[in-house]
């Protein structure tokens, strides 16, 4: 059994720090901070700012991004990116990482799904009388966009080969867990159970799972701001995860739309995990 242990972050940027004073350095600060081995990242908006965030990190970080001209999923990490590792879906990127002073590597994908026809707001609409109604933007977007990166050729060959190279899938699925949304939660959700598939779909492929909620304050209109866990890590092989929390810095934070001078620049917590190797 290795000893070695592999922290992993994935950070909703809300459009790379825009929303805030100095974003951009605050962004690369808090990646700083908790020094994850990889970070994925979602709401990159321009290259440029990608290129800027790394150069603020340091010389030791590199990292990919959808080739688009607004990347929005990439991947930064301090380690090294296999040579031809690396491919992308609709919303994904990917890539194999080899970690330096070690003998061990990590496959490693993120995602940023389709944030339109949000379920859990029709699940507290009143008006919405069928699970039908609920599940309609799912598919197209969210669980589609987990079908085609997991049935991509290199993924499936990571998949079959993680017992010896641990795979790591983060993103921000814009959906909730199928966990969370059970029998015995159903109060809490509108009165509904809910197999949100995108997190069925991870769960089907093999997967388990490390989520936070997402950071926003209720808001005044007639349908109350869930409140769900829709930032994920999955983990699949030759890992296993020791510990996970939510992270949005230590100091106090100003709600929406008061948060120009907050410390932490995103409107998620972002997602930690320290894994150990098997």
């Amino acid at each position: 059994m290795s000893t070695e242990s592999l922290r992993i972050m994935t950070f909703n940027t809300w459009n790379t720090g825009r929303n805030f004073e100095d974003g951009l350095h605050k962004l690369a600060r808090h990646i700083a901070l908790v020094n994850p081995d990889a970070v994925g990242l979602q709401e990159i908006m321009t290259p440029g700012n990608f290129s800027t965030l790394t150069q603020m990190l340091g010389p030791s970080w590199t990292g990919i991004y959808k080739d688009d001209h607004y990347p929005d999923s990439a991947i930064l990490t301090r380690h090294k990116f296999q040579t031809n590792s690396t491919f992308q879906t609709e919303w994904c990127i990917a890539a194999k990482i080899e970690l330096t002073n070690s003998q061990e590597s990590i496959s490693m994908a993120n995602c940023h799904l389709d944030y339109t026809s949000y379920g859990p707001y029709a699940a507290y609409n009143k008006m919405v009388t069928k699970l039908d109604q609920i599940m309609a933007g799912e598919f197209s977007g969210r669980a589609q966009g987990i079908y085609e990166l997991i049935q991509h050729d290199k993924m499936k060959l990571w998949i079959k080969k993680s017992n010896l190279t641990p795979l790591i899938v983060t993103g921000d699925f814009n959906a909730p867990s199928h966990l969370d949304w059970t029998d015995d939660e159903k109060k809490t959700h509108g009165d509904w159970k809910v197999a949100w598939p995108s997190s069925k779909a991870m769960e089907d492929a093999g997967y388990t799972w490390s989520t936070v909620n997402k950071f926003n304050p209720d808001w005044n209109y007639t349908i109350p701001e869930p409140m769900d866990r829709i930032d994920f890590i999955f983990s699949q092989g030759r890992i296993k995860p020791a510990v996970s929390t939510r992270y949005a810095g230590t100091e106090p934070l100003k709600r929406i739309p008061y948060h120009q001078q907050n410390d932490y620049p995103s409107d998620h917590y972002a997602v930690v995990s320290d894994f150990r190797f098997l």
